[in-house]
């Protein structure tokens, strides 16, 4: 029986790295094959994790992450027609947890405009607000906020030592996704009913109905692949004002004194008044 050695065992990076790429090859082949994977319980799971040496609470952790958001985002026509609406970014940052979590409410409140609801243990919900809010979103075709144009956005600042701290990261931009799909269901119909109307009179216009109900469809699909480009974008844009942290003050220079130490002034020279000879 051949004995293990030491290039045969993963450190735990490398442990993440063949399982996350394991399952994304088990998922292409199933892709291909047009099956569905038989479902394995979470006990499984936890029994493989431990062997690669994860602990429990980080996979149950990781199995309530995965079902909430898809109990958040379910498998609906609006997804299949548009595509997913639960933009996420994670990312871990050399900072405490505390200060980083302040600094990205300052960051969400002063330069995105939002409006906190919820706040709990590093965990924050921000949403537009008010009437007003409503408006602003409304009436913003700028582009330079695009958290201003979603549903909802939550934080979630976790301390993994000392100094530092993950960040995740979460966008619903589900209000968006249902607006497309009502511009194109109102303009697939508009022009379907008027192929319609035309076929009547000369039935080779009926021929353009099924492609006047999908075409609106296509391109609010390309204009809604945008809006979720923008919004990753802006998320790395927030990790990666998170990652910066808040600016620091330049201290003064003080030389070869020690802190506390009062600086000698000069001596401010006597005013003597000058005499006029006589």
């Amino acid at each position: 029986m051949a004995k293990n050695t030491d290039k045969d065992r993963l450190k735990p990076a490398e442990v993440e790295a063949v399982l996350r790429r394991s399952a994304q090859l088990n998922s292409r082949r199933w892709g291909r094959l047009r099956q569905e994977s038989t479902s394995v319980s979470t006990e499984v799971v936890v029994k493989v994790a431990e062997a690669a040496g994860i602990p429990e609470a980080d996979v149950r952790r990781a199995v309530f992450e995965v079902s909430s958001e898809k109990a958040a985002d379910p498998m609906n026509y609006h997804r299949t027609l548009l595509g997913p609406a639960r933009m996420r970014a994670v990312r871990e940052i050399e900072h405490p947890a505390r200060e980083t979590s302040e600094y990205l409410e300052e960051v969400m409140r002063s330069e995105e405009g939002m409006k906190l609801r919820y706040k709990s243990n590093g965990a924050s919900l921000w949403d537009t607000g008010d009437t007003v809010g409503l408006m602003r979103r409304a009436l913003d075709m700028s582009g330079e906020k695009p958290l201003l144009k979603t549903r909802s956005v939550e934080l979630l600042v976790e301390e993994v030592e000392h100094d530092r701290c993950t960040v995740d990261v979460i966008a619903d931009i589900s209000n968006q996704r249902a607006e497309y799909i009502s511009f194109a269901g109102i303009l697939g119909v508009t022009f379907a009913l008027l192929f319609f109307l035309a076929g009547v009179q000369n039935g080779l216009f009926l021929l353009g109905v099924i492609p006047a109900l999908a075409a609106p469809l296509g391109g609010f699909r390309l204009a809604f692949m945008k809006t979720s480009g923008d919004m990753r974008r802006s998320l790395d844009w927030l990790l990666d004002a998170a990652e910066k942290g808040p600016p620091r003050e330049d201290t003064p220079n003080r030389g070869n004194r020690r802190p506390g130490q009062i600086q000698s002034l000069k001596p401010i020279p006597r005013f003597v008044a000058e005499q006029k000879d006589e």
